[in-house]
């Protein structure tokens, strides 16, 4: 027994001895992560709380920071720059006479083509007319952009009762595990703007849905985890609506909605990244001539055609300006063999062969060669204005219809000046 009571204290004295090296391994460990640096090497979504890697991108910088010290981070597209200056609002008719508002993934597709190919976005001021080159390109790049993406325009659909608002209004929040702000954050970090899909929210598969080009995002204090300060997130984009500015998208969580801050009535429920854009080289489409002081070097020509089109084809209509003491600048085919649809303007610009003084032009008369009645075609035009490239109003005038062409009547003219 005097035994075992005198090992007690053995024991006793090297378990304290032991919990004294724990206790002081402990502060030591402490002492280590107190004094360590607040971001930490972590593989992409696999950050510690209240973090975000720096870069998404594969290959980025993927320590871990919060997310507010990373500001807002923009790619080198500018609206200004490189989007068009012209507002998207074409309308078309491409099947079964079905009316399409607007070629905005055209427009997306077409400025990312000119951005990555290092040319110069095309100068124009107005929405080319159907049937130019400038409209036949972007029209092309529209059908790119739609048919691709089906699958994901068509899952949208998929929504009885709005029972999957919350939903796919989260597939636009989620920042980690494929989701797709973590696809957005990895082609802005890469320095490629994206294109995006947004979605109408309580529409079918043929909306009115839109398409635009995300420049730029911030997260403010967001990390993407589904979880607080949603509302922080922007995400900067260009948007062929709107010429010339950057557009803010952000969320709404107490609608599920995603809204533009600049215009609060645009929302839809969320957005994709388009993840199917290729880049083409565009052709060199040709630049309005320079200007100079008190001369006209072009003619934009707005005409409005009423309830019955042109029909294109072989019926197209031609132009001709009339001036004082030079000769006359025919232009045929001012269609290019392409159907101009009904209540809709089309505006073709016209350059002159060389500057004159607004004096100097006469007149400009719309002509047609095609017959009327069964088999030709009738042309209503309802309105027609005529401006000089600085805006100077030079003719403008409207009816129901101003004119219609038949097979009896062929020509309009409008006096200049």
């Amino acid at each position: 027994m005097l035994h075992s009571t005198s090992r007690t204290p053995r024991r006793a004295a090297r378990r304290t001895a032991r919990l004294a090296a724990l206790s002081a391994t402990a502060a030591v460990l402490a002492s280590i992560v107190s004094t360590a640096p607040a971001a930490t090497a972590a593989p992409v979504g696999n950050c510690p709380h209240g973090t975000v890697v720096r870069q998404a991108q594969p290959g980025g910088d993927h320590t871990c920071v919060a997310p507010a010290t990373l500001g807002r981070r923009m790619t080198a597209f500018v609206p200004a720059r490189h989007g068009f200056a012209f507002r998207n609002n074409f309308q078309t008719a491409p099947l079964f006479d079905i009316r399409v508002r607007g070629l905005c993934g055209g427009m997306s597709y077409a400025a990312l083509d000119h951005f990555f190919s290092r040319r110069p976005i095309p100068a124009q001021n107005t929405a080319p007319a159907a049937g130019t080159p400038l409209f036949r390109y972007i029209n092309s790049r529209q059908w790119d952009s739609v048919l691709p993406n089906l699958d994901k325009w068509t899952e949208l659909t998929v929504n009885p009762f709005g029972w999957r608002n919350q939903e796919f209004f989260h597939w636009g929040l989620q920042g980690f595990g494929g989701g797709r702000l973590q696809e957005l954050r990895e082609s802005i970090d890469a320095g490629r703007p994206a294109p995006l899909g947004l979605f109408k929210q309580d529409s079918g598969l043929f909306g009115p849905h839109h398409q635009v080009v995300a420049i730029g995002y911030q997260l403010g204090r967001y990390t993407g985890d589904l979880g607080s300060f949603q509302s922080d997130l922007r995400i900067f984009v260009y948007d062929p609506n709107h010429p010339g500015k950057i557009m803010t998208l952000a969320p709404r969580p107490n609608q599920n909605l995603f809204g533009y801050l600049e215009s609060p009535g645009e929302t839809w429920r969320t957005y994709f990244v388009d993840r199917k854009y290729a880049r083409r080289t565009p052709p060199a489409f040709p630049a309005p001539p320079p200007t100079r002081p008190g001369t006209v070097s072009e003619l934009l020509v707005t005409i409005g055609t009423g309830g019955d089109d042109l029909r294109g084809g072989n019926d197209n209509a031609d132009l001709t300006v009339a001036f004082k003491h030079r000769p006359a600048l025919r232009i045929p085919n001012i269609n290019h063999g392409a159907r101009w649809i009904g209540r809709h303007a089309q505006t073709v610009r016209v350059p002159l062969p060389r500057p004159v003084e607004p004096a100097e032009l006469s007149s400009l008369t719309l002509s047609t060669a095609f017959g009327g009645g069964i088999g030709g075609d009738n042309w209503n035009v309802d309105s027609l204005r005529i401006t000089a490239s600085d805006g100077t109003p030079l003719f403008q005038n409207s009816g129901n219809p101003l004119v219609r062409f038949t097979g009896q009547t062929h020509t309009f003219t409008a006096p200049l000046g």
